[in-house]
């Protein structure tokens, strides 16, 4: 009997998680494009606020409605409401989403706001009069942890340049805008040419290869709406490896027949598309031009391309 209580205690926590979980307040996060701004939640309130500042206001269905003036600007500025990710994990991905919705159906904590609004009162675009995200500031520091996911490497072979593909890597980095448009980044990361895009034991059966390459880059960036670009130089050291399964005694193991190493450096080009605040989907094309090995210095094309996960983290605002 015991069991049968627990097991329905359970399913109505994951059948209606935004009642159960979500709090009947948000906090938005409200800053501006255009210096400090003054504003009010709404109309019918007195109480006035300036940016940046940190609002906590009730979830509703209805949307935001923010009163902003700056000088003799005056905008009312309307926030969409949405519903909240509690919502839908706990009552689409549970399977029994019916149940779970008619329990939240008349409660507002199903509906959540953006956790930043950046205010544009000069915009006279109805659309783009505010962001959901947080514009760079001077002196602006962020931490950059990124995965590479998804590589096509173009490099020396010993016996000639050939193409390798594969998955997995990873790169740390700093960003500091310079100023509220211009920023300077430096990553410093490893790639591969694994088989799968996640960790997991592989058997490579037979003679195999395996390519992989280590870069340092320093760019000059900027922003466009979701967009940031950089351009900069890199050095990149690539490795190709060849190696034989052998089969001794109780063992079997992998014995190298034939290593490549060769040191590169050229351009790097970025961009990524911020989906939010700190996660971001980036790709990148690193050519070089000038390569170096076993002394000798040489004229040729090479380069590294890989789409990335980046994780970026705020270290000063």
């Amino acid at each position: 009997m015991i069991k049968y209580c627990v097991s329905i205690v359970v399913v109505f926590i994951f059948i209606s998680c935004a009642t159960l979980i979500n709090r009947p307040t948000v906090g938005i996060n409200i800053h501006s494009d255009n210096g400090p701004v003054k504003f009010r939640m709404g109309l019918d309130t007195v109480k006035l606020y300036e940016t940046p500042a940190l609002v906590i206001v009730p979830r509703s269905k209805n949307d935001l409605l923010i009163f902003a003036q700056k000088d003799s600007v005056r905008k009312l500025v309307q926030i969409n409401s949405k519903l909240s990710v509690a919502f839908w994990l706990g009552n689409i991905c549970s399977g029994i989403g019916i149940i779970g919705y008619a329990i939240d159906l008349n409660s507002p904590k199903r509906f959540t706001y953006p956790p930043y609004v950046t205010l544009n009162v000069e915009s006279q675009d109805p659309n783009g009069q505010y962001r959901k995200w947080l514009t760079p500031k001077k002196g602006m520091l962020n931490f950059k942890l990124s995965v590479p996911e998804g590589n096509q490497l173009y490099l020396n072979k010993g016996h000639g340049y050939g193409n390798s593909f594969g998955f997995m890597g990873l790169s740390g980095g700093v960003e500091y805008y310079l100023t509220d448009k211009y920023c300077l980044n430096m990553d410093f990361g490893g790639l591969m040419d694994f088989l799968i895009p996640f960790p997991a034991p592989v058997d490579n059966a037979g003679s195999y290869s395996q390519s992989a390459a280590t870069y340092l880059d320093l760019q000059i960036g900027s922003d466009y709406r979701r967009f940031h670009y950089d351009f900069g130089i890199q050095y990149n050291r690539t490795s190709y490896s060849e190696y034989e399964n052998t089969i001794f005694p109780n063992e079997n193991r992998a014995r190298s027949t034939y290593n490549k190493k060769q040191n590169n450096a050229g351009f790097a080009i970025s961009t990524y598309y911020r989906i939010s605040n700190g996660f971001n989907l980036g790709l990148n094309y690193y050519p070089s031009g000038i390569s170096w090995y076993d002394n000798s210095l040489t004229m040729h094309y090479s380069h590294l391309i890989f789409f990335e996960l980046i994780f970026k983290i705020k270290a000063i605002k």
